[in-house]
């Protein structure tokens, strides 16, 4: 087993894999990965097959292995079976630099710990859908006046966004969100990218970054102000979304937080729990 950095025959053949299994989700395309980062290799089995694309940087003058901001995991991209994955696992382990989320596929693959996201399966009866609410979630709702949601630009969401967290929010620096940039415009022109705001009385007070992929639709990203707060126009962009879409897709992934009180919210929507590997290597940076 070694790792390849890309070529572009390798590229090709990844390109190539990907678009043939549907199963890979929105993080394994070329052109989310390609937006989010600019440097990737490919972890290859003895006989140069592809198992895995992983993003490198150049540091301390040698490579690093790092999982990039906004891609929550990397897939493997070969059928392997629980052995074959833990050697790919190990192997990883072994690398100096490193630090990466992978999908598992199954329960007993030997990582060194988990994280953790929520989805929710949609279905095209609404009213089974929010009885599935919390109870609390439920409340709030009937609390709702005033509020209609519509559609934004991408601009218009990061304007907001910024304003309200700021720039410099845990990694969201100045280079992060140009990337995001990078790839909400890329998703745009795939009719992949959906961003939607709260208004209250004309005042937008929430908004919502979704990106959609085969059947799935992803949250991304989203926030409010203290208006948005009073009046729960986040827990109504997303049950507006989740009305609106319900017919369209059969998941609505949450991305996921390694915060409880962040995953707690998401979960009171009726998502459940689902968990990918960290893999660390001898120094991980992280």
């Amino acid at each position: 087993m070694r790792i390849v950095t890309e070529h572009p025959d390798l590229r090709r053949q990844y390109e190539q894999i990907v678009a043939c299994a549907t199963h890979l989700s929105f993080f394994s395309q070329l052109w989310v990965q390609d937006a989010l980062h600019l440097h990737w290799a490919y972890v290859l089995n003895d006989a140069n097959q592809i198992l895995l694309r992983i993003p490198f940087a150049p540091k301390l003058g040698i490579k690093a292995y790092l999982q990039p901001l906004f891609i929550r995991e990397l897939e493997l991209v070969a059928n392997l079976d629980t052995a074959q994955c833990n050697k790919i696992v190990s192997f990883l382990q072994k690398q100096l630099f490193l630090h990466l989320n992978i999908s598992l596929n199954r329960t007993d693959i030997l990582v060194q710990q988990t994280g953790k996201f929520q989805k929710l399966k949609l279905a095209s009866d609404i009213e089974k859908l929010r009885a599935g609410y919390s109870e609390n979630l439920k409340r709030n709702l009937k609390k709702v006046h005033d509020l209609k949601i519509e559609e934004i630009s991408y601009a218009t969401f990061q304007s907001f966004f910024i304003k309200q967290k700021g720039e410099g929010l845990g990694n969201l620096n100045s280079a992060a969100w140009l990337r995001l940039e990078k790839l909400a415009a890329a998703a745009a022109k795939k009719e992949s990218l959906y961003c939607y705001g709260t208004y209250k009385e004309e005042e937008l007070v929430a908004v919502g970054l979704f990106f959609k992929w085969n059947a799935q639709l992803y949250f991304m990203k989203g926030t409010l102000n203290d208006q948005g707060k009073k009046s729960g126009a986040l827990v109504f962009l997303i049950d507006s979304i989740i009305e609106k879409f319900s017919r369209d897709f059969s998941t609505l992934d949450f991305i996921g937080s390694n915060q409880e009180s962040i995953a707690a919210f998401y979960r009171k929507f009726g998502a459940i729990d689902q968990a990918y590997g960290i893999v660390k290597g001898k120094i991980p940076l992280v």
